[in-house]
């Protein structure tokens, strides 16, 4: 008997089978130099707590048997950027309700198995590996930190499982994830690279602030640091300081002091909620003054609502999403999605519908069918509709993904490139105030 039917047979007596609820809730702190991209008691597709699986028996990897097709999710239920996380598990589950209830691919049911990634790189990757290991996943869909994305792509390079990030937007993972052996890259991602976001936020300090000098505040991770950088390159002025802060303290004073210390005419700002929420109160105690010019990982409304006097005037970057009506109707309501939820939506379909077209559930047949079905010339597959993308795929058609969070077109490092948003705080609530479409994007990149 193989270790897979062993555990297949396990699974079916309930002997050491996990099967539970996932909550969609948390505020601990985050540790280990984690941290999300642009990162509350609640239900799931089953209903409960954190790291469970919504149950069916286990597949083996590859294709044919009937036999369900296991697939990971990594969010941060609790930490730092739980506030998004909740939103992104949901929103991934939804996604798998939905292709089961089409068939399946291969006509085989997708069972999810929900892990949180706790903010801590280490602790991702143990549980990725025994998704891998023990449950016989063929792909993932997460994380939403690029701190912890950096130390999961090499994982899923190494195993051969595919990765889609819904929220990692370092520019250093656009080559992540390549695997030398077979040349296939396991690593891919439908959140924009920060590539984008740096010429955004550069736009602002140059053209609508027409700001002299600047100074750039991030948390210290690849994320923040990363994209700060690239802001400050796309900065036409004076850059007087670039101040990385620890996510492991509570008193900013002294950080603050270090940015604004040459009274500069605006502040680039990397922050999660969580730290963002104390640095912002310390900032508006310490009266410092300045323009803020925040990256959307600050876009939390409950944040924004809470400390609506403090951010008043906030000048805050997002990349554009679709706002499908359906796709929110299905999550509950507005409340429920959180800032990357439509992009774990999107890439649980585009996982899917690779598996389809590849005609096996392995993560090779992922990695190598991803980027054809996200853009292809033939039948357009939106918000609810992947029955029309698998009877297209099973006549010999090509598919073209247009979900969630818009067209999902992935770039041969499997990355898409989007129209992005500028929004201003006013009265607690972000609004677009002026869209920045592909065009400017353009021999920019």
């Amino acid at each position: 008997m193989s270790e897979q039917t062993r555990r297949d047979l396990l699974k079916r007596l309930g002997v050491g089978s996990t099967a539970g609820v996932v909550s969609l809730a948390g505020c601990a702190q985050q540790s280990d130099d984690g941290g999300g991209d642009g990162d509350s008691g609640g239900e799931t597709a089953a209903t409960g707590a954190g790291d469970e699986s919504t149950s069916t028996e286990s597949g083996d990897g590859e294709s044919g048997g009937g036999e369900s097709i296991t697939i990971g999710t990594l969010f941060p239920v609790t930490g730092t950027n739980s506030a998004y996380g909740g939103g992104h598990q949901k929103a991934a589950n939804l996604a798998a309700e939905e292709i089961n209830e089409a068939g399946g691919p291969l006509d085989r049911e997708i069972e999810t198995i929900n892990r949180d990634t706790e903010g801590n790189p280490s602790r991702a990757a143990q549980k990725f590996r025994t998704m891998i290991n023990e449950e016989g996943i063929v792909g993932l869909v997460g994380p939403y930190s690029s701190g912890i994305g950096t130390t999961l792509a090499p994982v899923a390079r190494d195993n051969r499982v595919m990765e889609v990030s819904n929220g990692n937007t370092s520019p250093a993972l656009a080559t992540a994830g390549v695997n030398e052996d077979n040349d296939v890259k396991y690593y891919g991602r439908t959140a924009p690279n920060d590539v984008q976001q740096a010429l955004v936020m550069g736009r602002i300090l140059n053209q609508r602030i027409e700001a002299e000098t600047a100074s750039f505040l991030y948390v210290d991770n690849p994320y923040g640091q990363g994209l700060a950088e690239q802001a400050s390159e796309n900065f036409e002025g004076e850059t007087l300081s670039m101040v990385g802060y620890s996510q492991q303290t509570n008193d900013y004073t002294s950080t603050l002091d270090s940015v604004f210390e040459d009274d500069p005419d605006a502040v680039g700002a990397v922050m999660y909620p969580g730290n963002g929420r104390t640095i912002l109160n310390q900032w508006n105690q310490g009266g410092y003054g300045g323009q803020w010019v925040a990256a959307e990982a600050i876009l939390a409304p409950q944040l924004l609502s809470d400390l609506s006097d403090i951010v008043e005037g906030m000048l805050i970057t997002s990349p554009q999403t679709a706002n499908s009506e359906t796709f929110i109707s299905n999550m509950g309501g507005e409340s429920a999605v959180t800032q990357f939820a439509p992009h774990a939506y999107d890439a649980t379909y585009l996982e899917a519908l690779a598996i389809q077209q590849a005609g096996e559930a392995s993560g090779t047949g992922i990695a190598e069918n991803i980027r054809s079905v996200s853009r292809g010339e033939g039948t357009t597959v939106g918000v609810g509709e992947f029955q029309a993308g698998k009877e297209a795929l099973a006549n010999g058609e090509s598919v073209n993904y247009d979900g969630a969070s818009g067209s999902v077109d992935l770039n041969e490092n499997l990355e898409p490139v989007v129209p992005y948003r500028i929004l201003e705080v006013t009265d607690g609530e972000a609004e677009v105030i002026q869209e920045v479409p592909l065009s400017y994007f353009e021999g920019k990149m």
